[in-house]
């Protein structure tokens, strides 16, 4: 019961927390399963809706398919650095709080900072190159504070305060290699090491009464797995400098091990007892996905297409919060975008050869909360700029994406949350070993 009052609280004393503690994700979903599941892609891809299964480009790295590391020029080093800022605004029905408000609703907002991706490639001959990078899979991050006002509570208790924390997360490790079988066939794959740390807390504390003991949880787990990606792409042209690519990507289920710690204490100003000590090693699966796109491309102007995911949870059993009903679910995602180009080679016109990108996206996600499922929607849109002239580092670019969205909803006591998020980052293009020829 406390913790299905808490949920109800969750908006009314979320605060930003700057200065004391940095979070991947600030989400009251977060707290549930591995957290929330991160938006693969670079900041290119996520302009875009987040399309990348059938995209083939040699300026970028796109790590989210891994036959399209063979899309590069032979002897170019491809590093992609990419960071991200996020705002979140949370609402819910003021109806779900014992506190009085006069608007009728909940509000509180936060936003974070923090690295994103960082993923290198080199090529190995002319038709197998190879990547490595390290970026996240899931994040989890939260933190509320409310206060007992029920009548009959505080005449016996006093100041009761409740308190409840959470912060971690799940980062991939990524090895991968593509292969070129024939001009218009790739396919590669990715070995993932899965690496993950995430701490939780909760705490009940008497402020003005000493008969009462504080009483507080904590749980916590380090865990660890391996799984592994398979991806390819088959591209026919429809007509001159009009490439057709399709691609299908299936993430290998992995297992994940490790250790989990759970912690309750009692304590006065002069005592503390353990009530309880449990440890216990981690057991969960991180199911298989399949994925399956496509993208339409005239050559140096423009492209756009659409991508689809699915990835069922049902079978991955987490332990709940008491009192919330949570369960998991088959997770999918739609994704539509593209990007146009006004003239690449125009060294005259900058603005004419920077590339716009914009898309739209839907995604189902992998975990319901008291029977409703918690699902994203939003648009997007970007751009990059190209800050080099040199033949060697040509396709150097700094890019940016800005997506607008929505998760959740305020059906059954729940929280919306509308978020802006932008992601900068940097393509890094220099080919090696040329040789220059004078005259």
């Amino acid at each position: 019961m406390f913790a299905l009052l808490l949920l109800a609280l969750l908006p009314a004393k979320v605060s930003a927390q700057s200065g004391d503690v940095a979070f991947d994700a600030f989400s009251p979903y977060s707290m549930y399963g591995v957290g929330n599941l991160e938006t693969l892609g670079n900041q290119n891809s996520m302009a875009m809706g987040g399309i990348a299964i059938g995209d083939r480009n040699n300026a970028v790295i796109n790590w989210v398919n891994p036959a399209a590391v063979t899309a590069r020029e032979s002897r170019a080093f491809m590093l992609d650095f990419g960071v991200t800022q996020k705002n979140i605004l949370y609402t819910a029905d003021a109806a779900t709080s014992i506190e009085d408000t006069d608007s009728g609703k909940l509000r509180s907002a936060n936003n974070m900072f923090n690295i994103h991706h960082i993923v290198a490639s080199v090529p190995l001959g002319n038709r197998v190159a190879l990547k490595a990078g390290i970026m996240p899979y899931a994040a989890t991050g939260y933190k509320f504070v409310s206060r007992e006002y029920a009548d009959e509570v505080v005449l016996q208790m006093g100041d009761v305060q409740y308190q409840k924390a959470g912060k971690g997360g799940i980062y991939q490790l990524v090895i991968g290699a593509g292969w070129k079988i024939i001009d218009n066939l790739s396919i590669g794959i990715d070995g993932i090491y899965y690496l993950g740390n995430t701490r939780h807390a909760s705490s009940t504390n008497f402020a003005t009464n000493s008969h009462f003991r504080q009483i507080s949880r904590t749980w916590s787990s380090v865990s660890r797995g391996f799984g592994g990606k398979a991806g390819l792409q088959y591209t026919v042209n429809l007509a001159k400098d009009m490439p057709l690519t399709i691609g299908a990507t299936y993430l290998i289920g992995g297992a994940m091990g490790g250790d989990f710690s759970d912690v309750v204490l009692a304590s006065t100003s002069t005592a503390q007892d353990t009530v309880s000590n449990i440890t216990k090693p981690i057991d969960y699966k991180i199911p298989a996905e399949i994925g399956a796109g496509f993208t339409l491309r005239k050559t140096d102007k423009w492209m756009f297409g659409f991508d689809y995911t699915m990835q069922n949870w049902s079978k991955t059993v987490f332990d709940n919060a008491p009192g919330i009903d949570v369960v998991t679910r088959r997770a999918q995602s739609f994704r539509l975008g593209g990007e146009i180009t006004p003239a690449r080679y125009d060294f005259r016109h900058y603005l004419r050869r920077m590339t716009y990108r914009a898309g739209v996206y839907h995604n189902q996600g992998y975990i319901a909360v008291n029977g409703v499922p918690i699902n994203s929607t939003g648009i997007t849109f970007g751009a990059s700029f190209p800050i080099s002239l040199s033949a060697d580092t040509r396709l150097t670019s700094i890019a940016f994406s800005v997506d607008f969205g929505q998760t959740g909803t305020l059906a059954k006591n729940l929280v919306k949350e509308n978020y802006v998020k932008l992601n900068v980052g940097v393509n890094l293009f220099d080919t090696w070993f040329h040789k220059t020829l004078y005259k």
